[in-house]
């Protein structure tokens, strides 16, 4: 085999001087070394002893280096990662950063979009590496230039879209202090979108252990956290609010988290109580992050939004917020790049600026704008709501109207009944918000959609 295919790799004294395509290769071989028994990834969690699959380290490696003798041989334009495994998508990922092969994730609803890659091979489950079309072209050299890696946005404000990233910003938020090494996370994040690749690369690089549940399910993802020893939970506020309000107390009560990591949505202050109350030696951090910027800033004291003595001021990571006269949020990451418009409107309360939505969420009633995410607020606080969406319905007279699906404590309180519950939660609406933004059309339901990047959709979808 060419040493080129496989470069000396030596223990983690090392991993520093280690390039970032290579980091997570070299990471992956690190740990197989020193124990290649250690599990590195636990699927189907969740569903009990007899159906979890645990892949350890040894294995991942050994992947690692078919998938790397594969490419070499291949010699790909670049590679689209296409797998349903997380195990094969994390050896497919390792193996195209060492190699320096340009590589594309792409989630299962963005399929579309590698009509833009069409020189592209695409490796699935089985590792295998086709060559380049016949009438495309081959790459013979990949040390000469930066790969590029290519993450599909999740689509919720929009059709989903390439965007294109450098190693160096696919693992600048990872953590590598000792503090984070060995440590259990569990993954409830589509594994290809940006928000699951943070997750598993962080758990990986750091010799952990990632765990897959079986499913979504808030009981499911209750026990996959307590049976597998998980002290991290990276999820989307929506998902935690399910697992505080519906999953099986014995599986929550067994929980032992160190810290929650909430993303792709705001966190509303309610949820930030719930969440000290039931795991209070857990550290609650929201991070915001989108697909094109990455990270840009995280807030850990346990309050909705950010502080607004940010506003204008270079953070921590080098970027600067700023907003536009509608509210709508700024990033600028460095000096030498332009602002980018976030597509978020926030609006200051206090000493805080709070998220209020997507402005493609804004709901346009007459005229008038009304933010789902204050409708929500409002009625996630009525006793008996357990969550709430808010969202917008077509009227040929105002435009649009606002309509709302709740979701109640199963069982009901005694005494409490559907109808009485729905006066309650008008009521509530009617003295909170302006007329124009009370619920026009109130529905229950057992559960409310979520779409692929585990977000609530704030249009008529699935009612």
């Amino acid at each position: 085999m060419p040493s080129s295919v496989f470069p000396p790799r030596s223990a983690q004294a090392q991993a520093p001087d280690v390039a970032a395509p290579a980091r997570l290769a070299a990471a992956i071989e690190s740990v197989a070394a020193a124990d290649p028994d250690r599990v590195a990834i636990v699927t189907a969690a969740g569903l009990g002893p007899d159906r979890r699959r645990a892949v350890s380290y040894g294995t991942l490696a050994s992947d690692v280096a078919v998938m790397e003798r594969r490419l070499a041989e291949a010699h790909p334009i670049g590679v689209i990662a296409r797998s349903g495994e997380i195990a094969a998508l994390v050896a497919i990922v390792a193996a195209c950063g060492r190699q320096r092969v340009p590589l594309a994730l792409v989630a299962e609803d963005s399929r579309d979009l590698v009509g833009e890659l069409r020189d592209w091979s695409v490796c699935g489950d089985d590792l295998a590496v086709p060559s380049p079309p016949a009438q495309g072209r081959s790459r013979r050299e990949y040390d000469s230039s930066s790969p590029q890696v290519v993450v599909a946005t999740s689509g919720t404000s929009g059709p989903p879209k390439l965007v294109e990233h450098s190693w160096d910003s696919l693992l600048a938020a990872a953590r590598l202090a000792e503090q984070w090494h060995g440590r259990g996370w569990i993954l409830v994040y589509d594994g290809t979108r940006w928000a699951g690749t943070q997750v598993w690369l962080q758990a990986i690089l750091t010799g952990g252990r990632l765990i897959v549940p079986a499913s979504r399910d808030p009981d499911c993802v209750a026990r996959a956290a307590a049976d597998e020893d998980v002290s991290i939970l990276p999820a989307t506020p929506t998902l935690l609010r399910r697992v505080i309000a519906s999953a099986d107390s014995d599986a929550v009560g067994r929980m032992r988290l160190d810290r929650i990591t909430l993303g792709g949505e705001a966190a509303d202050g309610q949820l930030l109580e719930q969440a000290r109350a039931l795991f209070p030696t857990a550290r609650v951090t929201h991070v915001y992050a989108t697909t094109e910027l990455g990270e840009v800033f995280r807030v850990s004291d346990g309050l909705p939004g950010f502080p607004a003595e940010w506003l204008g001021r270079a953070l921590p990571g080098g970027a600067k917020l700023s907003t536009r006269r509608d509210g709508e949020l700024l990033v600028q990451l460095s000096r030498d790049t332009a602002e980018v418009a976030t597509g978020d409107l926030v609006e200051r309360r206090g000493e805080r600026y709070e998220f209020s939505g997507r402005r493609s969420d804004t709901i346009f009633v007459g005229g008038a704008k009304v933010f789902p995410r204050r409708v929500e607020d409002v009625l996630r606080a009525v006793p008996g709501v357990v969550d709430a969406r808010a969202y917008g319905l077509p009227s040929a007279i105002t435009g649009e109207i606002v309509a709302a699906q709740i979701v109640a404590v199963d069982p009901l309180p005694e005494g409490v009944t559907p109808e009485n519950l729905r006066a309650a939660a008008l009521a509530a609406c009617r003295s909170a918000l302006e007329a124009h933004s009370v619920p026009r059309v109130l529905d229950f339901t057992r559960k409310l959609f979520t779409n692929p990047s585990g977000k609530v959709p704030r249009r008529p979808v699935g009612r």
